[in-house]
């Protein structure tokens, strides 16, 4: 919505926005083409539109960074350590419901 009031974005623009997993880890780990698909209806260049997406981005302590690729791609890496740590305490919440593993077990199966 920033960049609608900031007259960047045409109002009533509802795209499908398409974050998929990266092909190549070295690219981030999530990739977007929305600016490829703003960039026409913005009366702008893609990657134009993508340094401006990424100024609008909100701070997240999931995401460590966000890069610029090829004509527009917006190329997502995951903070690790943020997700370490909220692992950590999901698993750490009783209210989880995750039991910790017992003791090994032997079993066998006669057919």
């Amino acid at each position: 919505t920033r960049l609608v009031t900031e007259g960047v974005l045409p109002e009533g623009l509802t795209p499908a926005i398409q974050v998929e997993n990266a092909r190549d880890k070295t690219h981030g780990d999530f990739a977007s083409n929305i600016a490829m698909m703003l960039a026409k209806p913005a009366g702008m260049k893609p990657r134009d539109l993508a340094e401006k997406l990424i100024a609008a981005l909100p701070a997240d302590e999931q995401v460590s960074k966000v890069e610029i690729a090829g004509p527009g791609f917006l190329n997502f890496f995951q903070n690790t350590a943020a997700l370490a740590s909220r692992l950590d305490a999901a698993l750490s919440d009783p209210q989880l419901s995750v039991r910790k593993a017992g003791a090994a077990q032997r079993v066998v199966v006669d057919l």
